[in-house]
């Protein structure tokens, strides 16, 4: 995959004094999660990502092939409102996006970042304990493609998006 990474970020990646943090955005029709690897929240793109419960984020292999990818995102030692999000019927095609973020000492944002995943929420697993921690499992955009269509093209699928509609008789 072809990605053009601005000026910016090029010399932020060989700066010794910038902080790279992870931001992980979910949306969920109940809000958006916002998750930040920085031991402080940051702000960036109008939103504020908090920092704590962001645990792991596995690894991504790419290649030459169109091949759906997955990555899981681990919080630990959340609170009661991630649970009830996380575990709401909603959740599952929830919009994931990860983005490496760098910043300078001040904690403003450097460049505009590299994506690192974008795709939408597959599973959720949740452990209750002394502390609660969730496991959300993601599928990149392409696993859409795989998926089997039950619409087809006729002339009642035509009139059911747009009704008068003639072209399909």
């Amino acid at each position: 995959m072809s990605r053009v990474i601005d000026d910016a970020t090029i010399l932020a990646l060989s700066d010794d004094s910038v902080r790279p943090v992870f931001l992980v955005k979910i949306a969920t029709p109940s809000f958006d999660i916002l998750m930040c690897s920085a031991m402080q929240d940051v702000d960036f793109g109008g939103d504020t990502y908090i920092y704590g419960p962001l645990g792991n984020i596995s690894t991504i292999s790419e290649t030459d092939d169109l091949k759906d990818s997955q990555t899981s995102i681990t919080f630990s030692a959340v609170d009661p409102a991630l649970i009830s999000a996380v575990s709401g019927s909603d959740f599952i095609n929830s919009d994931v996006s990860i983005q490496l973020m760098f910043f300078d000492d001040q904690w403003q944002p450097v460049g505009d970042g590299l994506l690192y995943f974008e795709g939408g929420a597959a599973s959720q697993n949740i452990a209750l304990g002394q502390t609660a921690e969730i496991t959300v499992n993601c599928k990149s955009k392409l696993s859409t493609l795989s998926r089997p269509r039950s619409q087809r093209y006729s002339d009642q699928d035509q009139q059911a998006k747009h009704p008068g509609d003639l072209g399909m008789q």
